[in-house]
């Protein structure tokens, strides 16, 4: 009320201030009034009357509106981006109202009751942060006031932000469809607001879960359950000040995907410098994607995701890939997934481009001292072990033989006696093989081929020693290859001949009988393998013999194998190479 009073005030103000300039006006041209009353009196029409001016430059004056409901600068909390407010005020009555936001006409017609009282009831909308506000008066006859300008902050509380994964582990974010393999999946819910907030989670007009975000502002929630087609997911927060943000909203739109895709066949070859791949076409009608997977190590079936993904194709008819990022001769290994847009996954079969090639060789090098060597002395032989093919693989040691000369009894646990090693000398305590106390020959059934015999015998006397039995009983091994499967097969005959002997007449009787097996003999793995040779990388290996207890003339003859070893243990046969026969004599200490 007062800020119209004042308003009133200031308008007489301004009449009293044009009715003195009138009056001077009219004192300095006296004669001219009186000419003009002398003309009047005369009868004249153009009479001059200064309250009529009065009236009408008071009737074209409008009075700008007076705001009660706001003040300017005032600060309004909202919890969306756009928010409507009411204006309330007072103007002149029977004129109307338009009111500007921010330039633009937002409302026009409000009308001032009998009581000079006007309000928005329709309410104005402001937007996030500054907004000037004018208020004009329109009177019956279309004059306008002047503008009646404030300004309004609209603040608004900080939105929560937020996105959707398949789960917490994978972390594959959701977009608007998601295709699933179950009718209703549980998905996880990570996001930020202001720390200390809480969050609600609605999925589909229901509140599936209510968190506090951390002191970092971060929040979860796992296994939030979405049904088969559409789902609409709103969060919003309060903060710990007490301000509700608006809703985030989400639509995502599950479809469900039952079948597994189709295997691509993957095939390929090596041209010059590049590995050419190409491959049969997906049958999925959810087709997502190829992921073109390639490893290394020829031990490691290449998957994904775990593995290095070197091409991806999003298009369904993409089936060849150039590899240029080789090395010449180098065995790659790669395989060929088919990813549908559920996330499920399969491969194809796997391609080695070249072919791996499992090859080494032996070149045996001059030792560091004679062969001929005293108790408690040490003989080394090296060799040099080459990797020959196109991938790493290890070496795995074999024993042929150990023959001793003379070839001791076997209660004979002194003399002679010697210590064998495989070792490599670069790192001293890297043994690949180890046999501390060597006193009888030993010949592996793989190194049979000229046939080996052994004989046992065993003679015992009846309870009455009146009768003695002499069993001899002799073992023939004999290996040679199979024409059949290529293996190398042992042949075991056994010969056991019983002789009875009756003590008091002298007369003996002997029985013979023989046995004959078969069976696939491989060469007997020893030791620890060689691990990791690479394409090209040599190695040097020692065979290490001491003579413990031999004497003058004793000789020890070591022989053994080595041969590459593939991912499963297996080792190759036809790639054998030997260190021959190593051979040291003993002699007596000076």
């Amino acid at each position: 009320m007062f800020k119209r009073v004042k308003t009133i005030f200031i308008v007489l103000f301004c009449l009293v201030v044009i009715l003195l300039y009138t009056s001077a006006c009219f004192s300095n041209g006296s004669d001219l009034l009186m000419q003009k009353d002398s003309k009047s009196e005369a009868g004249g029409s153009n009479s001059f009357s200064i309250n009529q001016k009065l009236n009408e430059l008071k009737n074209r004056m409008v009075s700008p509106p007076v705001v009660l409901s706001h003040e300017s600068g005032e600060i309004i909390y909202g919890s969306g981006d756009k928010e409507l407010i009411f204006i309330k005020g007072y103007a002149d009555k029977g004129n109307t109202i338009e009111v500007y936001v921010n330039g633009v006409l937002e409302q026009d017609n409000v009308v001032v009751d009998n009581n000079g009282v006007f309000e928005t009831l329709n309410g104005v909308e402001i937007i996030e942060g500054e907004n000037i506000i004018e208020l004009i008066s329109v009177s019956p006859s279309g004059r306008k006031s002047n503008p009646t300008e404030f300004n309004l902050f609209l603040s608004v509380p900080q939105k929560v932000d937020y996105k959707v994964y398949d789960s917490a582990e994978s972390l594959n974010e959701i977009g608007d469809v998601y295709y699933s393999e179950d009718i209703n999946p549980l998905v996880y819910i990570n996001g930020s607001h202001l720390p200390s907030s809480q969050i609600f989670i609605q999925v589909n007009d229901k509140v599936v879960g209510e968190v506090e975000s951390s002191s970092s502002g971060v929040f979860e929630l796992d296994e939030v359950m979405l049904n088969q087609g559409n789902n609409e997911i709103a969060i919003w927060a309060i903060s710990a000040d007490g301000f509700a943000s608006a809703p985030v909203f989400k639509d995502i739109m599950v479809n469900r995907d039952l079948d597994v895709p189709y295997p691509s066949s993957l095939s390929g070859y090596n041209q010059g410098n590049a590995n050419y791949l190409s491959w049969t076409p997906s049958i999925d009608t959810d087709f997502d994607s190829y992921k073109l997977v390639r490893v290394e190590d020829p031990c490691t079936n290449p998957e994904y995701p775990g593995d290095d993904v070197i091409a991806t194709f999003s298009k369904i008819d993409s089936l060849n890939y150039i590899d240029n990022d080789i090395i010449s001769g180098k065995s790659y290994y790669y395989t060929l997934w088919t990813v549908d847009k559920a996330g499920r996954k399969v491969s194809s079969n796997v391609v080695a481009i070249p072919k791996p090639v499992y090859s080494i060789t032996i070149k045996p090098l001059s030792p560091s001292g004679d062969s001929t060597i005293s108790r408690r002395e040490w003989f080394y032989q090296p060799f040099e072990i080459t990797n020959t093919g196109n991938i790493t693989f290890d070496v795995q040691p074999f024993m042929v033989w150990i023959k001793l000369d003379p070839n001791p009894d076997e209660e004979m646990e002194i003399s002679p006696l010697w210590e064998i090693h495989i070792w490599n000398p670069d790192i001293p305590e890297q043994y690949y093989y180890s046999n501390e106390g060597v006193y009888e020959t030993y010949i592996a059934d793989w190194a049979k081929t000229d046939g080996y015999t052994e004989v046992e015998e065993e003679t015992t006397y009846s309870s009455d020693g009146l009768t003695k039995t002499v069993t001899v009983t002799e073992t023939t091994y004999k290996t040679e290859y199979s024409k059949v499967n290529l293996k190398r097969i042992m042949t075991v005959t056994t010969e056991t001949t019983i002789t009875v002997t009756d003590l008091t007449t002298g007369i003996s009787t002997e029985t013979t009988t023989t046995d004959t097996s078969t069976e696939v003999v491989e060469p007997e793995k020893i030791g620890n393998p060689i691990e990791g040779l690479k394409p090209g990388e040599k190695i040097i290996v020692e065979v290490k013999i001491q003579n413990i207890a031999a004497e003058n003339g004793e000789k020890i003859i070591a022989h053994f194998h080595f041969a590459p070893v593939d991912c499963d243990g297996h080792f190759y046969i036809d790639e054998i190479v030997s260190t021959g026969d190593v051979t040291v004599t003993g002699r007596s200490r000076n």
